[in-house]
């Protein structure tokens, strides 16, 4: 028997640090990466919490959260950063090409991937010892990801 527990307290410290992010001025990508990760964790804690009623529930209340999160805030911040895809091929092709993407977006999907992964090793970890190292294991291993993330952010954004 197997519990996978994913708190409110996690989903309310990724809250907390969006909203901070945006009150001290930090880079959009920065705040999509809260966003992200608030989308994610709200996600998990719901997803864990209700009867499973199908096949993939989990992954659909996840990404459902994730986007009903992310999509509506899109429109707030229009900051928009180009990365240049330039592999092969003949300039334009789909890889030679530069490409522009909302700084909040990129910031969101990175904050997403992060969250996961960070859950990911929390579970790993429980599994591997059969319990947590330390108290709010599954918190500080999210924050600790996240704000090593804002950093590498701020110094490409900057």
């Amino acid at each position: 028997f197997t519990v996978h527990a994913h708190c409110p307290l996690c989903t309310a410290a990724v809250g907390a640090a969006a909203v901070s992010a945006k009150y001290y001025g930090l880079d959009s990508s920065i705040i999509g990466l809260l966003i992200g990760a608030f989308g994610i964790s709200t996600g998990l804690w719901i997803g864990l919490k209700i009867k499973k009623y199908f096949k993939f529930q989990l992954s659909v209340v996840v990404l459902a959260s994730f986007l009903l999160t992310v999509l509506p805030l899109l429109y707030l911040i229009t900051d928009t950063v180009y990365i240049p895809l330039l592999l092969f091929g003949p300039a334009g092709s789909v890889l030679n090409k530069v490409y522009w993407i909302n700084k909040m977006l990129l910031g969101s999907i990175i904050g997403a991937v992060i969250t996961s992964v960070s859950y990911f090793i929390h579970i790993y970890i429980k599994k591997f010892n059969g319990k947590v190292l330390f108290p709010f294991q599954g918190v500080v291993l999210t924050l600790a990801f996240l704000f090593v993330s804002s950093l590498g952010l701020y110094f490409v954004f900057r």
